[in-house]
């Protein structure tokens, strides 16, 4: 059965042997309504509603490995990583509409090299903020374990929600519930302390 998360903080570890820690693969999911957004504004209510866009959310993640170099995965600028070099974090997709059966889907292998892992969700357009898509994720160990985290505590007109925190320490694989919303990638890159330098980016 999988572990739910529930609140800000919880945890959970998986211990592993050194070589354990090699082989072990974790696949992170992300999925929400394909529940289309309309305008409800004054225009949106002469005019039936306008044109309505279905939520488009992006998992995406900031890393840093032990070797000291840091960067983002994420569909936003068409980094979606690798499996065969560095940072060994490969992005299966960029789902625009959320009817992708099996949502946008995240790979880390080789966590031997990894120190941390922020994993996130994007709202790119079709919602304000996370209070109507239902956002959740689904980490899925190669050992068989498996972890939810329900999007459910938003913050109003926050777009960024900064899902879960995955470190890799010498004992094994610490997992800790975030779930804390910003208005964008700066704010929670301030929070976190990995230190990039943020420009505007487009898909």
């Amino acid at each position: 059965m999988a572990i739910t998360l529930q609140k800000r903080g919880d945890k959970h570890q998986i211990n592993l042997s050194k070589e354990q820690k090699v082989q072990l693969k974790v696949d992170v999911n992300l999925n929400w309504n394909s529940v289309e957004a309309k305008n409800s504004g004054l225009l949106g209510k002469l005019f039936g509603g306008g044109t309505p866009a279905a939520p488009d959310l992006d998992l995406g993640c900031m890393y840093e490995l032990n070797d000291g170099s840091k960067g983002v995965i994420q569909p936003l600028g068409g980094n979606f990583g690798s499996l065969t070099a560095p940072p060994f974090i490969f992005m299966d997709k960029d789902d625009r509409t959320g009817r992708a059966a099996d949502g946008e889907n995240m790979i880390i292998v080789r966590p031997d090299t990894i120190k941390r892992v922020l994993v996130f969700a994007l709202i790119y357009q079709g919602a304000k903020d996370f209070r109507t898509v239902n956002g959740r994720m689904h980490f899925k160990m190669s050992n068989g374990e498996e972890i939810r985290i329900e999007l459910d505590n938003p913050g109003e007109n926050q777009l960024f929600c900064a899902a879960a925190m995955i470190q890799f320490t010498a004992a094994g694989v610490v997992m800790t519930k975030e779930e804390r919303y910003f208005n964008g990638h700066r704010a929670a890159d301030e929070h976190y302390g990995f230190g990039f330098q943020w420009t505007t980016g487009s898909k």
